[in-house]
């Protein structure tokens, strides 16, 4: 991570390049904390970001495939060639899975292999929350993953469930201990539970963690748009480094970003165009029709009916910025869900891959 921390600077490069474990940073897109790209209270998958020069002119973007149980499989980033007047290869990175966890493979995209490949173990813990992670290096000596991992990531919760804090660092070789610290993000949030601020810290040699960069993030009445600022470390102080306005669609899911540098006197360096594929019911997989509300719109309870293969399964409730507001342990085919904890609005109740729109006044 460089010294100067700002998202303006590398915005006209590829948001969620995998390369080296999420080498691009974007507080859109970065884990574990990020402010709402779909996915998470709409049924809809995001299948691409573009991002543009202000006239219009493309100059990165990202394709998502999903397998047909909704989980990300692959992910490809390219760059737009203005000579010839056509996209080039720039990264790819395939995902797979097991039991709580998730192995991406990803390298810089070559004629006939991927280079400087990288694989990234991320655990998680019962509740589906981040735990840590493992990033391996390739061993071109021996043509395969090196036997122990070079990196580390940690997630810390609040006693909300909250991500607090992330913290990266290298194994010494000498113990094999992990305890050479590289990096730092520490996590604030409003009275509503929505993140508010993001601190990135580096390690130094005096033996302390120094601060970087910082993000803070605003949004409208109507929540359908986030403003967040970026800000340099300047000694004691911060400086004002550019934003990103942020707008979201009618689902609560981000429909574009704009970028603007401070730098560039304030107007806009790029932006970038979200889209998103419906998700379809593979076979065998539950439908928003086969998941019955009443009445909608709810006042303090609804009834809710169910298939049986949700049974057992929980519920989770956002509201239309993503925010993640209330959990049910569906127990039943058929309960009352008390809602009467929720302030009127507009929610989306999601299991996996299937999603509902729920009204409560």
């Amino acid at each position: 991570m460089r010294r100067k921390i700002g998202f303006l600077s590398v915005a006209v490069m590829m948001v969620a390049i995998c390369v080296q474990a999420q080498s691009i940073r974007n507080p859109l897109n970065m884990e574990p904390a990020h402010i709402r790209l779909g996915n998470g209270a709409s049924p809809k998958k995001l299948s691409g970001m573009t991002f543009y020069r202000p006239d219009g002119t493309p100059l990165e973007r990202a394709r998502f495939v999903y397998g047909e149980n909704g989980r990300k499989t692959s992910e490809q980033n390219q760059r737009w060639n203005v000579k010839d007047g056509v996209w080039t290869d720039v990264s790819e990175c395939d995902y797979s899975y097991g039991e709580n966890v998730m192995v991406a493979v990803s390298g810089v995209a070559a004629s006939n292999a991927r280079e400087n490949p990288s694989k990234t173990e991320t655990y998680y813990d019962g509740k589906g929350q981040k735990s840590y992670s493992f990033i391996y290096r390739w061993d071109k000596n021996s043509e395969n993953w090196a036997e122990k991992p070079a990196v580390k990531g940690n997630w810390n919760c609040d006693e909300n469930g909250r991500v607090a804090e992330y913290v990266k660092m290298y194994r010494n070789k000498d113990t094999g201990a992990w305890d050479i610290p590289m990096t730092r993000i520490r996590y604030a949030y409003d009275e509503k539970g929505r993140l508010s601020e993001e601190i990135i810290q580096l390690w130094e040699n005096t033996g302390s963690w120094k601060n970087a960069g910082k993000y803070a993030y605003s949004r409208s009445e109507n929540a359908g748009e986030v403003v967040c600022t970026s800000h340099v470390a300047s000694g004691d102080d911060w400086t004002y480094d550019g934003k990103i306005v942020c707008l979201y669609d009618s689902d609560g899911d981000m429909a574009r970003c704009e970028y603007y540098g401070e730098k560039a006197g304030g107007s806009m360096t790029a932006y970038c165009v979200y889209t998103y594929s419906d998700t379809e019911k593979a076979e065998g997989a539950v439908r928003e029709d086969d998941v019955k509300v009443y009445p909608n719109p709810a006042v303090s309870y609804f009834d809710l009916t169910v298939p049986e293969e949700l049974v057992g399964r929980t519920a989770f409730f956002f509201d239309a910025s993503g925010n993640r507001k209330k959990s049910v342990v569906i127990n039943n085919t058929k309960m009352k869900v008390d809602v009467s904890d929720l302030s009127t609005g507009i929610y989306f109740m999601k299991v996996d891959s299937w999603s509902k729109k729920i009204f409560i006044k």
